[in-house]
């Protein structure tokens, strides 16, 4: 089952598939410079909207900004998938087109977009989403508008908690997630802590939702697995986003002499943040520093932001597991981009093969049929074959770490040796149970 073949102002509208502006054919690498209202880089495909011949997806990701890098990957995984779909002969026949949006990192134009996408494009579905603050406020929308959408970044497990199991939850049926959420990449980390000559930890992510979560649950999952370890508060520390100066949080941490420093900071907070740490000798005095985003965008550049030797997650790995999926992806992707893929790149590639093989297991677009096949649906990507929970609409997927080292042959970094570390939900849930924290899954 699902598994796909090998092989407020001027909003951010773009569209891959068909053509550019005046019906102009979009050339690929063209399409993504394409700028201003309206402008189309080209997605076709969709089995509804206002082509009857073509079926319309929405993708609301960040593409301006401090973090525009994830929706330049985004796009990259998009336009190949669309790509693949269409010369095959795109979905039940009919081609596949993506209007491309951007959130700018904030609820409200989330939520703007999306109503945007359902009301005015007549989107059959969505997928996309970067911010666990944007999806948090997208994910009741979503039940309002009746739409589904399948995140493929955001991260906090509140969204696929289902609303009353806690007061933050937004789960609903109409929300679904592929990638892994941060419980189950920080129950990874977990696993991590518990291997290594460390006691003293404390903590530097991002202050909204997805900072304040990830430490939560280190120390709740930590907790569970009494590992003995202590919290150094008093290190414990949450910048603002898109912060270009890390000096304060950095000095709070080295004074609160830790051994071990948890890291949930991501895009171009990450990269400043590193380059400041390594001037104020950092990573000498810190004997171990987890990145949970630490392969998210910098794993395509000439020079990771980590120094090598450091432990870094993501929630996608080119080189695990090796399957023929997984490797056709890589060298199509690295043909194509002479880079290789970012889970955020491979996310948006297997949700659009994901819908092409719900919508044609379901034989419509129509949302209680796409809804009821989506839930319990059973999928295989480049990232291995996976199960969308019945009950949540949340993948169950294992958790990716390793240790960061330079590739001569890939000419960046990699991980090596790489840890996938499952993570069953009853696992997750037994963990949780001396708080009040969801599982998500």
């Amino acid at each position: 089952m699902g598994v796909h073949p090998s092989t407020d102002g001027v909003e951010d509208r773009r569209s891959v598939g068909a053509t550019g502006g005046a019906g102009v054919p979009l050339r690929r690498r063209h399409f993504l410079t394409a700028t201003g209202a309206g402008a189309a880089l080209g997605l076709a495909g969709c089995l509804g909207g206002d082509d009857d011949d073509v079926v319309t997806l929405g993708a609301p990701y960040i593409l301006s900004g401090f973090a525009a890098m994830y929706g330049e990957e985004a796009e990259y995984g998009v336009e190949l998938a669309v790509d693949q779909i269409n010369e095959e002969g795109g979905i039940d026949g009919q081609e596949v087109e993506v209007i491309l949006r951007d959130t700018e990192a904030d609820p409200d134009t989330g939520i703007r977009q999306a109503r945007s996408l359902v009301e005015e494009d007549d989107v059959d579905a969505l997928f996309g989403l970067d911010s666990s603050a944007v999806g948090l406020a997208v994910a009741p929308v979503m039940e309002e508008l009746q739409v589904p959408i399948v995140i493929t970044h955001a991260a906090t497990p509140f969204i696929t908690a289902p609303a009353g199991v806690h007061d933050r939850a937004a789960g609903n049926e109409y929300v679904f997630r592929i990638s892994n959420h941060l419980g189950q990449n920080v129950h990874g980390a977990a696993v991590v802590a518990g291997d290594l000559d460390a006691t003293r930890w404390t903590n530097v992510g991002p202050d909204y939702a997805f900072g304040h979560d990830t430490w939560e649950y280190f120390v709740a999952y930590t907790e569970g697995m009494d590992l003995g370890l202590e919290y150094v508060e008093d290190g414990v520390t949450f910048p603002e986003l898109a912060s270009d100066d890390y000096t304060p949080h950095i000095e709070r941490i080295l004074s609160a002499e830790p051994e071990a420093v948890l890291s949930s900071l991501w895009g171009t907070d990450l990269v400043t943040f590193v380059d400041q740490a390594e001037d104020a000798g950092f990573f000498e005095e810190v004997d171990h520093f987890l990145a949970s985003v630490g392969m998210g965008t910098e794993l395509p550049t000439e020079e990771l932001a980590l120094p090598e030797g450091q432990w870094a997650s993501s929630r996608y790995w080119p080189f695990a597991p090796d399957s023929p999926e997984n490797q056709e992806f890589r060298e199509t992707y690295w043909d194509e981009y002479e880079r290789l893929p970012t889970y955020n790149a491979e996310g948006a590639y297997r949700a659009l093969w994901l819908y092409k093989d719900v919508i044609e297991e379901a034989g419509t677009t129509e949302t209680d049929a796409l809804l009821e096949t989506l839930h319990g649906y059973e999928h295989t990507g480049p990232v291995g074959e996976y199960t969308i929970s019945e009950e949540t609409g949340q993948a169950i997927l294992p958790s990716i770490w390793g240790v960061t080292e330079y590739s001569d042959e890939w000419g960046t970094h990699v991980l090596e040796p790489v840890h996938r570390v499952d993570a069953p939900p009853d696992e997750l849930a037994s963990l949780l149970d001396h708080t009040d924290l969801p599982a998500g899954v």
